[in-house]
């Protein structure tokens, strides 16, 4: 049985910025196979300016409008640029809508706080909106039947705040209603990003990195052959470019390694898009749009790494919590008790250590949320004392072949000392697919390149380029 669907495309914020960048994503699906869907995120920069009008709004500061005309300056030019005719009139009339929805929303939420959710949601995900009809106008320009689909109708969650949780055999009855028919009759969906809603009807998000998840969600539920991800780097470097120049093109990484990745601040693709493509043995490409020849990245299977270290990759802005138990009271009972509160308030735990001698346990989260963290650990019953270093980085050296390879913790230690830098806390899992240290943060640079250099990520290894879609 041939799949209806052969891939979903996501195409990333800076993909679709401006009439250059939207031209180009209309060329690319108007040059693939029949059977694909699209999924496109809010011109890059514009999720952020929504934010900060409706924001503002709030708090009843200036702003909403200025957000609104600057959203809809972007859009009209490329729109404009790229269209003519009765197509130009219907996506202008559609901006106006948008844009109108967009003032009343943040006028609402300065006088319903109730629902001021809702309403943030709703006005934060517009530029997705924009985006979908957008290149579907383009693409039908050029002789391609494409139609724009909102994907609250499509991806059913349970409302959670800026990052639902999607229901998954909700979401697949939806996708299959709405998009195969589609599909069947020779259309191609043009499908926001990051939006999802809730069976009443209220407009939802997937939090950042949201239009990803949609991405492999909808081929999850399809399901898709493929998932395709077009954004504006080539692929899954060996490290941050930024940090190591010499860092290369990785053909080939598995699932497991992908997820490590993302998790630990490779900024290619968001840990919750793998998820429900490694459930369903979808595989993933990261292509670059401004080079779409360019070979990417497959993630898939199992690793072609033969006993390497695929990458070294870091969260640059981390804090280190050390936590000790009030006497008597165990290091059981805190531990059960803050990452049950941690969990609760969504925090992310990037590294955990322990002394069952002293009662003591550290914790790594991102930066960001230690202000969070403090707040929560404040409401633990067994916390006896606390200490944060707040100025750290957490390095993370990933490969799913590195198990049974002796003498790489050794390596790491020996190169990071070479360098004089300080290991201040360390975590390896069982599995051995991440090796995590972490360090003072103006050390990070040091610590990434040293890694890179000593197992030697700048040499070619394993793997070949990925197979075309066909």
């Amino acid at each position: 049985m041939v799949l209806p669907c052969r891939a979903v495309m996501k195409f990333g914020g800076t993909s679709v910025l401006g009439p250059r960048g939207t031209d180009r994503v209309a060329s690319v699906l108007a040059d693939s196979p029949a059977g694909v869907v699209a999924v496109v995120s809010a011109m890059a920069g514009t999720t952020d300016v929504l934010l900060q009008g409706v924001e503002a709004a709030a708090a009843g500061r200036p702003g909403l409008e200025d957000a609104a005309a600057a959203t809809r300056r972007a859009h009209l030019a490329a729109a404009r640029h790229l269209l003519t005719g009765r197509e130009l009139e219907g996506f202008v009339a559609h901006l106006e809508q948008v844009t109108a929805n967009y003032r009343a929303r943040g006028a609402q939420l300065a006088g319903s706080p109730r629902e001021a959710n809702r309403h943030l949601e709703a006005a934060a995900s517009a530029g997705e909106l924009l985006s979908a009809h957008l290149v579907a106008a383009v693409l039908r320009q050029r002789g391609v039947a494409a139609i724009p689909v909102d994907s609250a109708q499509l991806l059913l969650t349970d409302g959670h705040p800026m990052a639902a949780t999607p229901l998954i055999s909700e979401t697949r009855e939806r996708v299959r209603g709405r998009l195969l028919p589609l599909l069947q009759g020779g259309t191609l969906p043009v499908v926001t990003g990051f939006r999802a809603g809730t069976a009443g009807g209220e407009v939802t998000t997937l939090g950042r990195g949201g239009s990803d998840h949609s991405a492999t969600l909808l081929a999850q539920a399809l399901p898709a052959a493929e998932v395709w991800i077009w954004t504006d780097v080539d692929g899954i470097l060996t490290a941050d470019p930024r940090l190591v120049p010499q860092a290369r093109l990785l053909p080939e990484v598995s699932y497991a390694e992908a997820l490590e990745l993302s998790y630990f601040g490779a900024k290619v693709l968001h840990r919750s898009a793998v998820l429900p493509a490694a459930a369903s043995g979808i595989p993933i490409r990261i292509k670059n749009t401004m080079r779409p020849e360019g070979q990417g990245t497959l993630i898939e299977g199992r690793s072609p790494g033969l006993g390497r270290v695929r990458a070294v990759t870091q969260v640059e802005k981390a804090g280190l919590l050390t936590l000790t138990a009030s006497p008597g009271d165990g290091l059981n009972r805190l531990a059960g008790e803050v990452f049950g509160r941690f969990a609760d308030a969504r925090i992310t735990t990037l590294l955990v250590t322990q002394s069952s001698a002293e009662d003591t346990i550290c914790v790594a989260v991102p930066a960001v949320e230690v202000p969070t963290a403090r707040r929560v650990l404040r409401q633990t019953s067994y916390l006896g004392n606390l200490d944060v270093q707040d100025q750290v980085s957490v390095v993370v050296m990933v490969g799913e072949a590195m198990r049974g390879t002796a003498g790489i913790a050794g390596k790491m230690f020996g190169a990071l000392g070479k360098e004089g830098i300080n290991v201040i806390a360390i975590s390896q899992g069982s599995s051995e697919l991440a090796v995590a240290a972490v360090v003072q943060r103006q050390e990070v640079g040091d610590a990434v390149r040293a890694l890179h250099q000593v197992f030697e990520l700048g040499s070619p290894g394993p793997g070949g380029p990925p197979q075309v879609l066909r």
